[in-house]
């Protein structure tokens, strides 16, 4: 007859119960965080939703970008690998493997910009010129815009995508 007997030290239970909690009160998140400036909050919201009145169509970015397969599958090895590392009791690998997973997320939106997401900007938005006012009727005069990825201009709502880890 064979007896098997497997022990732990109290301190790998300990790290292990330590590890697990964190990966349980704790939570990814891809976007724009608060750190993002308030104009590319704005934008992203217009841009999400569109604006009729600003002749402006929705340009949905985070929730196409992250729903990629590819990009799901990226992220979804990267939680696996924290969960493995919490099992093992290794918090930093915890930690890596959630940052991991917020990098895949935003280079999943930067590169779902990249391919360009239609409908393509309007002639007037590449070029300048003159468009009428929807709330007061007059003429503005618009500039032309430096690229023609919707989306990117100056590339600051683009560099304000990020990723953080929070507490639950």
């Amino acid at each position: 007859m064979l007896t098997l007997k497997i022990s732990e030290s109290d301190k790998m239970l300990q790290d292990r119960l330590q590890c697990l909690k964190y990966l349980a009160t704790h939570t990814v998140e891809v976007g724009l965080t608060s750190s993002a400036s308030g104009r590319s909050q704005a934008l992203l919201a217009i841009h999400e939703h569109g604006s009729p009145a600003m002749h402006i169509p929705a340009r949905p970015v985070v929730k196409p970008a992250l729903a990629k397969p590819s990009v799901r599958a990226e992220m979804g090895q990267a939680m696996m690998n924290a969960c493995a590392a919490a099992l093992d009791g290794d918090l930093s690998g915890v930690t890596a493997a959630l940052e991991e997973s917020g990098r895949a997320g935003v280079d999943g939106i930067h590169a779902y910009i990249d391919a360009g997401i239609p409908p393509p900007n309007a002639p007037v938005t590449l070029t300048g010129g003159w468009i009428r006012n929807p709330v007061s009727g007059k003429p503005v005069k618009v500039k032309g815009k430096s690229g023609t990825t919707p989306l990117v201009d100056t590339g600051q709502l683009y560099n304000d995508f990020d990723f953080r880890i929070r507490e639950k």
